[in-house]
């Protein structure tokens, strides 16, 4: 009998070491797939800051912003120019006000993340950041 009661103990101790294993694995899968996103993330960064400063520098060396984002396959709708580039979207809003000497066109290029669910589903997008891109064209 005092054998059995041994035999029962050490498969309690056993079980018990099995579940914080299992634990312990749960854990580390959760900070890995935390890390892989964050890393997906920050790529994604790069690529959306890299194509927004080129759309800022595009904008500045412009005659004409909208031929110029028509140019770089931007779409628009109400005022805002909008592409879609995969993981990301960038957004160009901007108006041009007149003045004494010519005309200032200011506005902004942003980007907004496209935000999967775990079940592949859209959620809202979230912004990443926003350039304030100005131009002046003088009048000859």
């Amino acid at each position: 009998m005092r054998n059995r009661n041994r035999s029962n103990v050490l498969l309690v101790e056993i079980l018990i070491a099995v579940l914080f294993f299992m634990l312990s694995a749960t854990v580390l899968v959760r900070v890995f797939v935390t890390a892989r996103n964050m890393t997906v993330r920050s790529g994604v960064e790069a690529q959306a800051l890299t194509e927004a400063q080129n759309v800022a520098e595009a904008i500045y060396a412009s005659d004409d912003v909208d031929a110029t984002l028509e140019q770089m396959q931007f779409f628009s709708s109400h005022g805002t120019w909008s592409k879609d580039c995969g993981d990301y979207s960038l957004y160009v809003f901007g108006e041009a006000s007149p003045t004494g000497a010519g005309e200032l066109w200011s506005g902004t290029v942003s980007a907004f993340y496209k935000v999967r669910n775990p079940d592949n589903v859209r959620a809202e997008d979230e912004e990443l950041f926003s350039l304030a891109c100005t131009k002046y064209k003088g009048v000859a």
